[in-house]
């Protein structure tokens, strides 16, 4: 398994992005005088891919993949909707991890082009990893993936402890709707007002079916890691900090 990170980030494909992508300016501005060129991408099942980078003086200094990002996007079949989770490792080791439309973790051993359901990988310390975005004007509820909800629900305790990077534990009460999908509520405010996270803003979650434990990373509106120590204050874009209790 890979160190852990340095700093870690969201992308999100939109159009237009076959040929190259930019990666987001507050990381751009820590990083970019010390990274290595071409730098290594690594997904998950171990598959290293060697992409140069620029420096666009137009796009407020942001570093931008070309050389090599074209051969990866058609590999994987990334469409719109898609995003990938890039964790950082200086001086020139990103690690990747790419998510579906319905924000779970694709499977990369299959071909996706042809519509077919990916199943859930089980890959390094943890069985299932999916994200979900923070709702607009609802304080006190969030909403699981759909497809975790249905193939994992039945097995998750009550209430489910969310565990940070920083080994700080939140119990949070949950409820299961008709149609299968899981809803956190009871303590899950509590969450939100500890670390001042915003509409919008981005949850990672890693469970681990054996341990039976959830792990939470919190992105900001940048898509940028937060700072956990400074709990989300104004102007913290991005981490570069190293948790010794964070999952790997």
């Amino acid at each position: 398994m890979p160190p852990l990170a340095d700093c870690r980030f969201f992308i999100f494909i939109i159009p237009n992005m076959e040929n190259q992508i930019r990666l987001p300016v507050a990381f751009s501005n820590v990083v970019r005088d010390n990274m290595s060129n071409p730098v290594q991408v690594i997904t998950i099942n171990g598959q290293l891919w060697s992409i140069s980078w620029v420096v666009e003086e137009e796009h407020p200094h942001q570093i931008v993949f070309i050389g090599g990002w074209q051969a990866f996007y058609e590999h994987y079949h990334l469409r719109i909707g898609d995003s990938m989770l890039l964790s950082y490792h200086q001086p020139k080791f990103f690690y990747v991890a790419i998510h579906d439309t319905r924000y779970c973790e694709i499977n990369y051993g299959r071909n996706l082009r042809n519509g077919s359901l990916p199943a859930i990988p089980a890959h390094g310390n943890y069985t299932v990893q999916f994200f979900a975005i923070i709702p607009v004007n609802d304080p006190d509820t969030l909403m699981l993936p759909l497809r975790f909800s249905r193939e994992y629900g039945r097995s998750l305790p009550r209430p489910l402890t969310l565990t940070t990077p920083t080994g700080h534990r939140h119990r949070v009460g949950w409820n299961m709707e008709p149609n299968g999908r899981i809803v956190l509520h009871g303590g899950w405010n509590d969450v939100r007002e500890r670390y001042r996270l915003r509409d919008q803003w981005l949850v990672l979650f890693r469970y681990h079916a054996i341990q039976n434990t959830m792990y939470v990373m919190f992105f900001n509106g940048h898509t940028m890691e937060i700072n956990y120590l400074a709990h989300a204050g104004p102007g913290t874009d991005c981490t570069c900090i190293t948790y010794p209790s964070a999952p790997r």
